[in-house]
C-alpha cells in the first residue's frame, strides 16, 4: 500500500466538450405526446408500456459547409441518426436513465451545400430489457423523447417543433421473453414504411410537426430545455467513436420446403415451431418434405396482413464463427413475403437450432418491387441464422435472400501486439482479444448471444484485456462507472442498467469485490483521481455491507444473496474461505485507493478489517493436505477443496510466508485437479440442461474424491489463480497454465466459451490469458499511477522469447524478453526493472 498523502478534493464539475454546456438550447421532441397517465395525482405512469418507434427529420439549407459541425444527441431508448441517408450515430450507451450520457458526432463530412436532412429513428422499449430500463416518468417525459442540437457555423440547429414526425408504423411490438434471455425483438413490415424518408428529397408534407415535450413535474418551471426531470443532467460522452467492425456473411447450408406451423407473433418461436414441423416432415424424407410446396393447394391465409399459415421454407445460414452486430438482409421477394429469423450459437447433429436459453431474432415482411435492404435496430449475436420464409398465397417464385451480421463492437485501434516462441500462446492471445471484442458493445457484456447484460463482476476481465491490448481506453474507464449502480443497502446490483437491476430480485455480493478490482485498475493504469474519487465511496459502502456478516473472529459467515464465486463446484455455504479471501483483497484495494487520495480514515478501517480476516484464515487450513478447504458449516470444517480459496488467499496476500510454496505446489498439481460444475456441465447442446436447479436447492455432496482431488477453477476465476501465483513469486508458471485454453482450440472454437464444459460459446470473462501473458509473463505493469513509470519484470517460464506492444496514456511501450535474461524496452516513461 502507498503512503497516504494530503486529502484529495475531487473536481466534481462535469466537463462538456465545446461548444456544449450543461444547459441545452434544444427541446425534447417526439411524435405526439407519449401516453402517460396519472395513477394518482402525484404518480404518473406509462399508460401503454409497449415498444414504440418514431421517425423524425429536419431539412437544413446550407450555403457552405463549415469545417466542423459538432452535434450532440440523446434519446430515452435507442436511436439512429442519418445525415443525407448516411448513418453517423447509433446510441445512446446503456446507462442508468438518471445518469445518462449523450453522444457527440461531427456532421461536417456528411453535409453539402444546398438542401440536407437530419433523420432520427428513435425507439422506446416500454419495458425493461437486458440493457435498458425505463425511468419513472414525469407528467410529460419518460415515455419516449429525443433531444438534439448542432452548431452549424453561427447557427444552432435544435430539436423543436420545426422537425417533422411520423409514427414508425412498420414496426409492431413483440413482447420480450422476460427471462435470462431478455433481448428486444423486432417485427418490421416494409410495406408500411416510407421509403427514402432519410433522404433530402423525400416529401414529408403529410407528416406532422414534432411535438415539443415541455417538462412537467412537481416543482417544475415550464423550462423546455434540459436539464430536465426525470433524467437530470445529461452527462458528457464516454466514447470517442461509435461501434463498428467487419461484416460477416452467412453461407446457406441447407434449405427445405415443408408444412409450416401455425402463425405466431414471436419470430423466434415461429422459426422453432417450423423447425419442429420440419422434423416431423423429415421422417418422410427430403422428397416428401419438398412436396409440400407453396401453391400446392394448401390453404394459406393472411393474418393481420403480416403472416400466413401453410407452407414454409426453412433456410439455414452459417456465419462460420460467432459474430455480434446488426443483422443485414438483402432480398428480392414478392410483397408480403414473411421472413422470420432466429439466431443461436449451437445446432444439433441434425442441423436444428439449439438455444441454450438464447432468444434472439426478427421478422421482416417484404415490400416487393425489387431489391430490398434491411438492417436491424439492435445487436444480435450468433453463428447460425435460421430463416423461415412464407410466400404470399399462390406464389411459387424464387426468393433471393442474403443475410449477414455487421459488427457493432467498441472501437479497438491497431497498435497493441503480442508474439512469442510458442504459436499456440499467440493464438490464445488473439482469440481472447476477439472474444472481448464480441463482448464489448456499448458496455462490457457477459455474452453477445444469450443475454448482453452488463454483469457487475464479469467485466473485470474484459477491462484488464482492453487495458493491455486496446489503445482506446474509453470503455475500460466507462464500465466501472456504469457498474457503480447500487441497491438501497449499498450493495451493487447484479447487472447494471438492466431488467435485473430494475426488479432487483437477487444479487451477487462477491461480484462487487471484482468490481472494486476494476476500480483499482483505473487507479493504476489511468491515474484519474477525479474518477477514482467518485467511485471510492461506492466501493467503501459495498465493502461495509459485508461487515454485518462478520463474526467475533472477523470472518464473514452465512452471507445472503447468491454467492456465486465461480461456475466450478466450489462450496460457499456457511463460512466461505473464497469469499473471505476476496473480501480481504478488496479491502487491500480500497486501502490503496484511499491512501492515494489522502483518506486516512478509510485506510485505517480497511487495513484493520483485512488484518482480521488474515488472522483467522487458518480456520480453513488443512495441513495434512496442504490446502485451504472451501467452507466451514456450523463449526464443522468440510473436506471439499477447490483452487479458489488458496488462489484468492495468495492474491490477497494473507497466506503466511512459510506456507506459500506448499499452497502453490498443491494448486498446480495437475494430476489431482478435477474439472467439475454442478450447474454448467449439463448445459450443452446435447446435455440435460438441468444444472440450474442447484442454484436454488444448493449443491449435492461431492461426487469426486475430496481427499485427493481439488476442483479446478473455471476460465473466469483463473485470473485470480494467475494473480495469486504471480504474487507468490511464481509468475513463471502462468504461460504454461495459459496453454490450458488449447482444449477450446482443439474443439474448433474461435471464441472462448463460458466454462471448460457447458454454457455459451462466447464469454469475455474467459479471456484472462490475453491479459496475463502481458502482465505476468512479460511483466509489464504500471509502476506508478497513470503509467508515470512502467515496471518490466519478465517471467517467461518455458518460452524462449516474447515481445509485446502495450498501450499507455503516454504512448506505446515495447518490450522484448529472452530466456537468457536479455530484455529490451522502448518506453515513453521511466522504466523500473524487476
Amino acid at each position: 500500500m502507498t503512503e497516504t498523502p494530503a486529502a484529495y478534493s475531487p473536481a466534481v464539475r462535469l466537463q462538456h466538450p465545446p461548444p456544449f454546456t450543461t444547459r441545452w438550447r434544444a427541446r425534447w421532441i417526439w411524435d405526439g405526446r407519449p401516453p402517460i397517465a396519472t395513477e394518482t395525482a402525484t404518480r404518473p405512469v406509462l399508460a401503454e408500456p409497449v415498444d414504440r418507434v418514431v421517425l423524425l427529420r429536419r431539412a437544413v439549407e446550407l450555403g457552405e459547409v463549415p469545417e466542423s459541425v459538432p452535434c450532440r444527441l440523446w434519446s430515452d431508448g435507442r436511436h439512429v441518426l442519418w445525415v443525407n441517408g448516411v448513418e453517423v450515430a447509433r446510441g445512446p450507451v446503456r446507462s442508468d436513465p438518471r445518469r445518462a450520457h449523450y453522444d457527440v458526432v461531427d456532421l461536417a463530412a456528411h453535409l453539402r451545400p444546398g438542401r440536407n436532412v437530419l433523420a432520427v429513428l428513435a425507439r422506446h422499449f416500454g419495458q425493461a430489457t437486458s440493457w435498458w430500463t425505463p425511468v419513472p416518468p414525469s407528467y410529460t417525459l419518460g415515455g419516449g423523447a429525443v433531444i438534439l442540437e448542432s452548431l452549424v457555423g453561427d447557427e444552432w440547429i435544435v430539436s423543436d417543433r420545426s422537425w417533422r414526425a411520423a409514427p414508425g408504423d412498420a414496426w409492431s411490438p413483440v413482447p420480450v421473453p422476460g427471462d435470462v434471455a431478455c433481448l428486444p425483438l423486432e417485427s418490421f413490415d416494409a410495406r408500411r414504411h416510407p421509403d427514402g424518408w432519410r433522404l433530402a428529397d423525400f416529401d414529408d408534407g403529410e407528416w406532422r410537426r414534432a411535438a415539443e415535450l415541455t417538462p412537467v413535474h412537481t416543482g417544475a418551471h415550464a423550462d423546455p430545455h434540459p436539464p430536465s426531470e426525470p433524467f437530470g443532467v445529461l452527462r458528457p460522452p464516454v466514447r470517442v467513436a461509435f461501434p463498428g467492425g467487419e461484416i460477416h456473411h452467412g453461407r446457406l447450408v441447407r434449405s427445405a420446403v415443408l408444412r409450416g406451423a401455425g402463425v405466431l407473433d414471436d419470430p423466434v418461436l415461429q422459426v422453432v415451431a417450423d423447425q419442429s414441423a420440419a422434423g416431423v416432415a423429415g421422417a418422410a424424407g427430403a422428397a416428401g418434405a419438398a412436396g409440400v410446396a407453396a401453391g400446392s393447394g394448401d390453404a394459406v391465409r393472411d393474418t393481420a396482413g403480416t403472416a400466413a399459415d401453410g407452407p414454409a421454407e426453412l433456410r439455414s445460414y452459417d456465419l462460420g464463427r460467432i459474430a455480434a452486430g446488426t443483422v443485414r438482409l438483402e432480398l428480392d421477394a414478392p410483397a408480403g413475403t414473411v421472413v422470420d429469423l432466429a439466431g443461436s450459437e449451437h445446432v444439433d447433429d441434425a442441423g436444428a437450432l439449439v438455444s441454450l436459453g438464447q432468444h434472439t431474432g426478427l421478422r421482416y415482411v417484404c415490400a416487393g418491387g425489387g431489391d430490398e435492404a434491411f438492417e436491424s435496430l439492435d445487436v444480435i449475436g450468433a453463428q447460425h441464422l435460421h430463416v423461415s420464409l412464407r410466400r404470399p398465397a399462390g406464389d411459387t417464385g424464387e426468393v433471393s435472400l442474403r443475410v449477414a451480421i455487421a459488427d457493432r463492437h467498441r472501437p479497438r485501434p491497431e497498435g497493441a501486439t503480442f508474439e512469442c516462441s510458442d504459436p499456440l500462446l499467440e493464438e490464445i492471445w488473439r482469440v481472447g482479444l476477439r472474444t472481448v471484442d464480441l463482448c464489448a458493445l456499448d458496455a462490457y457484456v457477459d455474452c453477445p448471444t444469450r443475454e448482453q447484460r452488463a454483469w457487475t463482476g464479469d467485466s473485470v476481465v474484459h477491462q484488464m484485456v482492453d487495458l493491455v491490448a486496446n489503445p482506446d481506453w474509453s470503455m475500460p474507464r466507462w464500465h466501472p462507472e456504469l457498474a457503480a449502480q447500487t441497491r438501497d443497502d449499498g450493495m451493487l446490483v447484479m447487472a447494471a442498467a438492466s431488467d435485473f437491476a430494475l426488479d432487483d430480485r437477487t444479487f451477487v455480493p462477491d461480484w462487487s469485490l471484482h468490481w472494486i478490482r476494476s476500480v483499482h485498475h483505473l487507479y493504476r493504469y489511468t491515474g484519474d483521481r477525479d474518477l477514482v474519487a467518485e467511485l471510492l465511496p461506492v466501493a467503501v459502502r459495498a465493502l461495509r455491507w459485508f461487515e454485518a456478516y462478520q463474526g467475533s473472529d472477523g470472518l464473514l459467515s452465512d452471507v445472503s444473496g447468491w454467492v456465486l464465486l465461480d461456475w466450478s463446484s466450489v462450496y460457499s455455504q456457511g463460512c466461505s474461505s473464497t469469499l473471505n479471501a476476496l473480501w480481504a483483497r478488496a479491502l487491500e484495494d480500497v486501502a490503496d485507493l484511499a491512501a492515494w487520495l489522502g483518506d486516512a480514515g478509510t485506510v485505517e478501517w480497511a487495513t484493520e478489517r483485512r488484518a482480521e480476516v488474515a488472522a483467522s484464515f487458518d480456520r480453513f487450513w488443512d495441513p495434512s493436505r496442504s490446502l485451504y478447504v472451501d467452507h466451514v458449516v456450523d463449526g464443522e470444517v468440510r473436506r471439499a477443496a477447490a483452487q479458489h480459496p488458496g488462489a484468492a488467499a495468495l492474491a490477497a496476500g494473507i497466506v503466511p510466508a512459510g506456507r506459500i510454496a506448499a499452497v502453490v505446489e498443491r494448486l498446480v498439481d495437475r494430476g489431482r485437479l478435477v474439472r467439475h460444475s454442478w450447474v454448467m456441465d449439463p448445459l450443452t447442446a446435447d446435455g440435460a440442461g438441468d444444472g440450474f436447479i442447484h442454484l436454488v436447492n444448493g449443491y449435492p455432496h461431492p461426487d469426486w474424491d475430496v481427499e485427493e482431488q481439488m476442483v479446478e477453477a473455471q476460465p473466469f476465476f483463473r485470473y485470480v489463480v494467475h494473480d495469486g501465483l504471480a504474487r507468490a513469486g511464481r509468475a513463471d508458471l502462468v504461460a504454461g497454465l495459459c496453454q490450458d485454453w488449447s482444449v477450446f482450440l482443439d474443439a474448433g472454437e474461435t471464441t472462448w466459451p463460458e466454462c471448460w464444459q457447458g454454457g455459451t460459446r462466447c464469454h469475455g470473462w474467459s479471456s484472462t490469458p490475453t491479459r496475463d501473458l502481458i502482465v505476468h509473463t512479460l511483466g509489464i505493469t504500471p509502476a506508478e499511477p497513470g503509467y508515470a513509470a512502467v515496471r518490466v519484470a519478465p517471467a517467461l517460464g518455458d518460452l524462449e522469447w516474447a515481445r509485446a506492444v502495450v498501450p499507455s496514456p503516454h504512448g506505446p511501450i515495447r518490450v522484448e524478453a529472452h530466456a537468457d535474461g536479455t530484455v529490451q524496452v522502448d518506453s515513453p516513461v521511466p522504466v523500473i526493472r524487476g
